[in-house]
């Protein structure tokens, strides 16, 4: 039994003297502000030692389960009773990657090592403290319908509720791919109960339009900021010389706006906080089966007119301005198609430039594109103009509807002159835009088969008009052939001081339109192209086009074109990117992409010119 004893006296010894060489050995602790947590949350990871020791810690171990989102380090020296002391520590904010029982590796500083840390992360919601009216910060996300249609609206709201002032805070966006986002208004402010706690609210609010049918997840925003920690007295500085009062709470601005939040956290302690918003995930549904493109699914769509003068009254070769206005809500205005109005026969039709908007109005968006159009009659009597229709679908009733304007009968006048004329069509097309829009009376042309009677006094006026037209036109001929004759000289000229400088174009200049191409007639061939859904002929029409409008600087891809050209364009030609370089171009839509693209590729070539000398960002990578 003694020995026994003994036996037992030894062993434990040596299992003390091993676990001291063991410590001894590690001589790194490690330690957690606490074992367990709610997803989302910060967690400090406190690393302390005693010895000697250079560098610091090696944190590449805490990358594979956690995010580190601050650091920070220390040392401290004591003497005492003839014994000096020193020891170093590292404090570490880490947020966790997912939940579940997590470990905190083993880290290394030099030749010193800490032990393994045990942490269990519990799904928002789950927490020990989710309904502990304590709790400062709360993160929420929500996002209606979850069944939009492609190219449909969206709503994705974000709600902060705040109990304590946030310092040093920033809110991220949301992150979608395939998607155009837009925000909503400005953010809301105002207040709440939940769980019988009186909560702040500042919410943001915004418009996501799928660009492509299928799953759509929506990246959550996330949330760093410090809180102030609880006053365990209940006497802050702050309470003692402002009564419990925070001054600052007034201008807290929780996005960094406010001059005075670092001012406030001078009076307190903080910790960081770290809250990310549940991921949302969308059935996006494709575009029904048998609707017309242009797709336009939207909540409501009407369409007005407006007339100049006011009412309008129609003579041969005088203009008359026809406004009509597209009003749509759930969409943006470069989801609204181009409208064609035609006039029939014998009108003719000169429109001007769309104008667009896109405002937010409540939870909406709403779009609007107004065409204007000079109408010019060619001949006297009653003509018809033709309704004006525009197919939309209705996501609210899952429904195709129609918005229309009537046709109506007109009553066209002769012309200034009092008599009943007929203009050519051939001649009516020569009339620019810009002579349409203006109201001015055009010169009266006889029909040929009009007869002019002989004897009286009236006769000799309409031959001195007919004299006078008929040598009219002679010298404009003339005129038009002088400033022919002066442009092929001056074109000449150009090329010969073009040779002598330099010797002749280089291939590439030669691939650009030349100066009398037409940007229209450019665009022409990029809508046939994506008409005919044809990716590969639509790419290069898209840079030949955009040659003509950047010609001293014309991108080289796509992508490129895609930083010149407004964001609601960058996703069509990511997505046409996509499939030409992935060999899937047969199920790339090219009439949904014109869709998007007519107005943004019109309004650039009014500017192109402009810009032409403008520097751009250079592409991350050639297309």
């Amino acid at each position: 039994m003694p020995l026994s004893q003994g036996f037992r006296t030894l062993l434990v010894c040596a299992l003390l003297m091993l676990a001291a060489q063991g410590a001894s050995a590690a001589g790194l602790e490690a330690r957690l502000d606490r074992n367990q947590m709610g997803e989302g949350e910060v967690v400090q990871l406190m690393l302390r030692t005693d010895r000697q020791s250079s560098g610091n810690p090696d944190l590449s171990p805490l990358q594979q389960d956690f995010e580190i989102v601050n650091r920070g380090q220390s040392s401290r020296f004591e003497f005492s009773n003839g014994n000096a002391r020193s020891w170093r520590e590292w404090q570490i904010a880490l947020v966790p990657k997912r939940t579940g029982e997590l470990t905190i590796p083993s880290i290394n500083v030099g030749t010193l090592s800490s032990e393994p840390v045990e942490l269990k992360v519990l799904p928002a919601g789950q927490t020990t403290q989710s309904n502990d009216p304590s709790k400062p910060v709360m993160l929420e996300v929500e996002s209606t319908p979850h069944e939009p249609y492609v190219q449909g609206k969206v709503v994705y709201s974000v709600r902060l509720l705040l109990k304590t002032p946030l310092r040093r805070a920033n809110l991220t966006d949301p992150q979608v791919a395939d998607a155009i986002v837009e925000r909503l208004g400005d953010e809301r402010r105002y207040e709440t109960y939940r769980n019988g706690q009186n909560y702040r609210v500042i919410e943001r609010r915004y418009a996501i339009f799928p660009q492509r049918s299928g799953t759509l997840e929506i990246a959550p925003p996330v949330l760093s900021a410090r809180v102030p920690l609880p006053n365990q007295q209940g006497n802050s500085v702050r309470d003692r010389v402002f009564g419990g009062r925070d001054p600052f709470a007034q201008f807290d601005q929780f996005f960094g706006k406010s001059p005075f939040s670092d001012m406030g956290s001078a009076f307190e302690q903080t910790r960081p906080i770290r809250l990310r918003g549940e991921m949302q995930t969308l059935n996006v549904l494709p575009q029904p089966a048998g609707t017309p493109t242009p797709w336009l699914p939207a909540e409501s769509v009407t369409l007005n007119e407006a007339w100049s003068p006011n009412p309008p009254e129609f003579r041969v070769g005088e203009p008359v301005t026809r406004s009509i206005a597209i009003t749509a809500q759930g969409v943006t205005a470069a989801q609204l198609p181009d409208l064609s109005p035609q006039a029939g026969q014998g009108v003719t039709v000169y429109p001007d430039k769309p104008q667009t908007e896109t405002r937010a109005d409540g939870d909406t968006l709403i779009a609007q594109k107004i065409v204007k159009s000079a109408l010019v009659p060619s001949k006297s009597g009653k003509l018809s103009l033709p309704p004006v229709e525009l197919k939309w679908w209705d996501v609210n009733n899952n429904t195709l509807r129609v918005a229309q304007l009537p046709g109506r009968d007109i009553d066209v006048l002769p012309g200034a002159a009092g008599e009943t004329q007929t203009i050519d069509e051939a001649q009516a097309g020569s009339v620019s835009p810009q002579a349409a829009a203006a109201p001015t009376t055009a010169p009266a042309v006889a029909n040929d088969t009009d007869t002019v009677p002989s004897g009286d006094g009236n006769n000799a006026t309409a031959s001195q008009s007919a004299d006078w037209r008929s040598g009219y036109w002679p010298w404009i001929a003339l005129l038009f052939a002088v400033a022919w004759a002066v442009s092929m000289f001056l074109w000449w000229r150009s090329r010969r001081d073009n040779a002598g400088a330099g010797g002749s174009l280089s291939q590439a200049a030669t691939a650009k339109p030349s100066a009398m191409s037409s940007s229209a007639g450019l665009l022409k061939q990029v809508e046939k192209a994506c008409q005919a859904n044809d990716a590969k002929a639509t790419r290069q029409a898209l840079l030949t086009w955009a040659a003509a409008v950047w010609s001293d600087d014309p991108p080289q891809g796509l992508e490129t074109l895609a930083q010149r050209l407004p964001p609601p364009a960058k996703p069509v030609l990511e997505e046409l990117n996509r499939n030409l370089y992935a060999g899937e171009a047969a199920r790339w839509d090219g009439p949904a992409a014109w869709q998007v693209l007519a107005s943004l590729l019109r309004d650039q070539a009014e500017k192109g010119t402009r810009r032409s000398g403008d520097s751009a960002l250079p592409p991350l990578y050639a297309n």
